[in-house]
């Protein structure tokens, strides 16, 4: 049985775990390889980890950061497809079911609003 997450860390390896996927997508790694990583994912961590174990101190508006990109629906189910991937390889339990479910809500909610 693989843990849920229940921590920062999990959150940590849950976030450079999919950067890593991320990072070698040729669909859609041009989104990320240009980023500082040591300074992007821990946000993108604290993001998660946020929503997933209550962690307070996440102030930042994710909507806003994404807004310029120019990003097509075929790049949000990408992101999504491997995101989830990358969960459900690493986790299974409640906090994993909630990140898949905040990860397609925050997908549509992106699609809608960019």
């Amino acid at each position: 049985m693989k843990p849920d997450i229940t921590t920062y860390e999990d959150c940590l390896l849950l976030i450079r775990t999919f950067y890593d996927k991320l990072l070698v997508d040729d669909q859609i790694n041009h989104f990320f390889i240009h980023l500082n990583l040591d300074e992007h994912l821990p946000r993108v961590a604290d993001f998660w980890a946020f929503i997933l174990i209550d962690k307070p101190g996440y102030q930042n508006n994710m909507m806003s950061a994404h807004a310029s990109l120019n990003l097509k629906e075929t790049d949000f189910n990408r992101w999504l497809f491997l995101f989830q991937e990358t969960v459900n390889e690493l986790f299974e339990g409640e906090k994993a079911a909630l990140a898949i479910q905040r990860s397609q809500l925050i997908a549509l909610t992106m699609k809608a609003k960019l």
